[in-house]
């Protein structure tokens, strides 16, 4: 649970750098990105982005829009099959009712949350869409916290 709530708290921030780098507004289209899964290496490494240090290809991690989109569907993806992994474990455990509310909202949010982002992707992201995106990122994130707290161990009180 803390591995995946980590993921999602990631993929949220990754989010965050699409929309910051209008990234959305390229590739737009699921899955395929261009003629590929993944656009050329060239696009993805640019010297562009390095601005002429040949050290600063990392740069691309963080300002290429063509890598930060492929970094969020990575990331995305690998949420949303980690959260249903956790899902189907978990639906399968005796736990507390508060924890079974969480685990299964957390999962029906995760759906919604990529429902919206290939809904937002292909549509060329209207700020309906986008900002639904966002607030059910949050939320989210928010289910994956309640799930993370029902299900930790309550410390021992020593009299």
């Amino acid at each position: 649970v803390t591995a995946a709530t980590l993921l999602v708290g990631t993929t949220c921030l990754s989010g965050a750098m699409v929309a910051g780098l209008d990234a959305g507004l390229i590739y737009n289209e699921f899955p395929m990105m261009g003629l590929g899964i993944a656009p050329p290496l060239s696009e993805l490494w640019n010297q562009h982005f390095a601005r002429g240090d040949p050290t600063g290809m990392w740069r691309n991690l963080t300002e290429n829009p063509a890598t930060v989109q492929l970094g969020h569907r990575t990331l995305a993806m690998t949420t949303f099959f980690t959260l249903s992994a956790l899902w189907w474990q978990g639906s399968k455990l005796p736990l507390p009712r508060a924890a079974r509310v969480a685990l299964h909202a957390m999962y029906g949010l995760a759906w919604v949350q990529v429902a919206l982002g290939i809904s937002t992707l292909v549509n060329f992201v209207p700020i309906a869409y986008a900002s639904a995106h966002q607030a059910n990122s949050v939320l989210l994130l928010a289910s994956a916290l309640g799930l993370y707290h029902t299900l930790r161990p309550l410390p021992r009180i020593v009299l």
